[in-house]
C-alpha cells in the first residue's frame, strides 16, 4: 500500500522485517512510488503502462521478480512498502579451466526507498536479504543449484553496493555529439560501405550461432591461460528486443506523428563489423542519448586489417551521430571502448577522451564462485550497454 502517514516505522535491523516477492497489486504500488525518480517525461499511468510493456517481453516475462521489504507482522494486502527493487533472470556464460558452461544469473534494478523513509536502514536491510535470496532464487535447474554471480548498475557511486558484495568493475564510455547529415566530423571524408541494420539484421549478424560459438571459444581459450574465472551475460536477441521495446514505447508517446524507429543499428559487411543501438529519451534533449548496445567484429590479424576496421567503425559511428540528430538526441555513447573503437572515435573527434564514471551506471558484480572452487577473482567480459537492466 502507499500510506500517506505511517505512525510507526520499524528499525532497519528489526527481526520483523522480511523481503518478499510483491503481489501484483504491490508491484504496481512500488512502480507508483519509484515513478518520482524514473518516469522521465511520462505521466504516472503511462509509466506504469511502460513497465507492464517491458514486463511482457521475452527477456523478462518469466524471470522478473519485484521484491519489497515489509514488516512481516502486517497482513498481505495491507503492507507498507519500505523499500523495493526488481531482479531479472539472465542467461550467462562461465569459463574456467578450459571449459565454458551455460549458467543463469540475476540482474538487479529499480532499487528504491521513498524519500521520507530514507536514513532508517531499509535499503541496506533489503540488499542484505537480497544477496542471500538471489544465490538460490529460481536456480533449481542449475548444476550447482545456485547463482555464481549477480550484477547491478549503481547510480550512487561505487561504495554503497560494494559493502554487500557488488564490487565495481570497469565503467567507462566515450561520447560523440549528434550531427546532421550535412555536418562532417573531423576526418570524415570519402565513401563508406556503412548500411542500416533492422531488427532481423541484428539477429542475423550479431546473435547467430557462429557469433555465440566464437565467443565461447574465445572465453574457453582465455580460461586455459588464466586461473581467473570469466563470466559474460549472453548477448542473445532477447536483450536487444527488450531495449528496443523501451525506446519504441517512448517514441510512440513522444512522437505520435512519426513512425516508430525501425533502424536498430549499423554495419559494414565488407569489414564484418556491426553494432546495435537504442534511443534513450530523457526529459530534455540534453538528457537524451543514442546508446550503442553492443559491437561485433573479428579481431584484426594485421595492421592493414586494423586500419580497415577502424575506418569501418568510424563510418558506423558517423551513421549513429546522424540517427541521434534525426531523433532529437544530443549524443552517441558506448561503454568500455576497446582500443580499436577508441581509434575510430579519434577519426571523428581527435579531442574525444575516455570518460571513467565515478557515480552513475557503475557496473557492479557480486561473485560467490570462490565457494565452489572457482577462485576469489572473476573477469567480466562484454561489459557493454546491452547488459544494463
Amino acid at each position: 500500500m502507499i500510506a500517506a502517514n505511517v505512525p510507526h516505522l520499524p528499525d532497519g535491523d528489526s527481526p520483523d522485517l522480511i523481503l518478499v516477492p510483491a503481489t501484483p497489486e504491490e508491484r504496481i504500488a512500488s512502480i507508483k512510488l519509484n515513478s518520482i525518480a524514473w518516469k522521465g517525461p511520462l505521466d504516472v499511468e503511462t509509466y506504469i503502462a511502460r513497465e507492464d510493456h517491458l514486463y511482457s517481453q521475452r527477456l523478462t516475462r518469466d524471470g522478473l521478480t519485484c521484491w519489497i521489504l515489509v514488516d512481516g507482522t502486517e497482513p498481505e494486502g495491507d503492507r507498507t512498502i519500505l523499500s523495493s527493487c526488481e531482479t531479472y533472470q539472465k542467461k550467462a556464460l562461465l569459463a574456467h579451466d578450459g571449459q565454458v558452461e551455460d549458467v543463469s544469473t540475476h540482474g538487479i534494478g529499480s532499487v528504491y526507498c521513498r524519500p521520507e523513509f530514507r536514513g532508517k536502514g531499509y535499503a541496506k536491510r533489503m540488499l542484505e536479504e537480497l544477496s542471500r535470496k538471489l544465490d538460490t532464487w529460481k536456480m533449481e535447474k542449475q548444476p550447482r543449484g545456485r547463482a555464481l554471480f549477480t550484477i547491478l548498475f549503481s547510480d550512487i557511486g561505487k561504495k554503497f553496493y560494494a559493502q554487500f558484495g557488488w564490487r565495481p568493475f570497469s565503467s567507462s564510455h566515450m561520447v560523440l555529439p549528434a550531427r546532421a547529415k550535412g555536418e562532417l566530423s573531423n576526418g570524415a571524408t570519402g565513401k563508406c560501405a556503412t548500411r542500416d541494420l533492422y531488427a532481423e539484421d541484428v539477429d542475423k549478424h550479431m546473435c547467430n550461432g557462429t557469433v555465440i560459438a566464437n565467443l565461447c571459444e574465445e572465453m574457453r581459450v582465455a580460461s586455459k591461460k588464466s586461473q581467473t574465472a570469466t563470466v559474460a551475460i549472453l548477448p542473445d536477441f532477447d536483450h536487444f528486443v527488450w531495449h528496443w521495446a523501451r525506446e519504441e514505447f517512448f517514441a510512440q508517446q513522444l512522437f505520435s506523428h512519426r513512425a516508430p524507429p525501425t533502424i536498430k543499428g549499423a554495419g559494414n559487411d565488407d569489414a564484418r563489423v556491426y553494432c546495435a543501438w537504442n534511443r534513450n529519451f530523457g526529459e530534455t534533449p540534453e538528457d537524451s542519448v543514442l546508446y550503442i548496445l553492443r559491437w561485433v567484429y573479428d579481431e584484426p590479424t594485421s595492421p592493414e586489417q586494423e586500419q580497415v576496421l577502424v575506418q569501418a567503425m568510424a563510418g558506423i559511428l558517423r551513421r549513429a551521430q546522424h540517427e541521434a540528430k534525426e531523433w532529437g538526441l544530443s549524443t552517441v555513447e558506448f561503454w568500455n571502448p576497446e582500443p580499436l573503437l577508441q581509434k575510430a572515435v579519434k577519426v571523428l573527434d581527435p579531442d574525444a577522451e575516455v570518460v571513467h564514471r565515478e557515480k552513475s551506471s557503475i557496473s557492479s558484480l557480486r561473485w560467490t564462485g570462490d565457494e565452489h572452487g572457482l577462485g576469489q577473482d572473476v573477469e567480466w567480459v562484454l561489459n557493454e550497454k546491452y547488459t544494463w537492466c
